[in-house]
């Protein structure tokens, strides 16, 4: 068994974050819980001196005709969760982004890179998740021109090596994805895959979290543990 004081999500998506909150029971949020964040913009976000800072020219509604979002070019991420939806005759739509809401985006999300970096220096055996390595989006989203610098594929040897760059040399790295079965051990940490065997929770509001089976069977496999006196069981 595998103990480590503090597991959390590095993306790419909130899929990873709810799984890691559903096997591990734990609640405490960290920075790329609920974005979309490809893998470059990630490793921009957690260099050493970044200070998140959302201006109003940065951020673009989708289109509104469907369930859309709200991507931020200079970041390259999308804020799926962070402003308000409008609902009933609408498929929760964003139709506007208002002062006050970029605000307390900005004070939200300055709060939890603290946080992370906060609890990283206390914890002895960080592991950090991440379902793949995202790509993005390499010229537009939904007719949005993107970030071309902040897009494109790394292979996770590439990725892990550069998060713990940045992060330190403690902190474990795991991939977990849909694929082939694979359980490669590195000196970083490891990659899992497991196939999609179509089975599905229906847990009300979580089928954005399927397939929940892989994750847990990834993490059987893993053998992880969270210690009692973790910063994160202590909650």
């Amino acid at each position: 068994m595998k103990k480590t004081d503090l597991i959390f999500s590095l993306g790419p998506n909130c899929k990873n974050a709810w799984n890691i909150r559903d096997y591990f029971k734990v609640d405490r949020a960290y920075p790329f819980d609920w974005w979309i964040t490809p893998a470059k913009s990630m490793l921009k976000m957690i260099e050493s001196g970044f200070e998140f800072d959302v201006k109003r020219d940065d951020l673009h509604i989708t289109p509104t005709n469907e369930h859309n979002t709200v991507y931020n070019y200079k970041l390259n991420l999308l804020h799926h969760h962070d402003f308000t939806r409008v609902w009933g005759e609408h498929p929760g739509v964003v139709f506007e982004v208002s002062d006050d809401e970029i605000e307390k985006v900005n004070s939200k999300y300055r709060h939890l890179f603290k946080r992370l970096a906060d609890d990283l220096a206390q914890a002895a055996h960080p592991i950090a998740v991440l379902n793949w390595s995202y790509s993005g989006w390499p010229n537009e989203y939904k007719g949005i021109p993107t970030n071309a610098a902040l897009n494109g594929f790394m292979p996770p040897d590439q990725l892990a090596r550069e998060i713990r760059d940045r992060l330190g040399k403690k902190l474990r790295i795991a991939f977990i994805a849909i694929g082939e079965p694979l359980h490669e051990e590195h000196e970083w940490g490891c990659i899992v895959r497991r196939p999609d065997l179509g089975e599905r929770e229906n847990i009300k509001g979580a089928d954005y979290a399927e397939p929940i089976h892989v994750f847990r069977q990834a993490y059987d496999m893993l053998n992880f543990s969270l210690d009692d006196d973790s910063l994160q069981a202590s909650r």
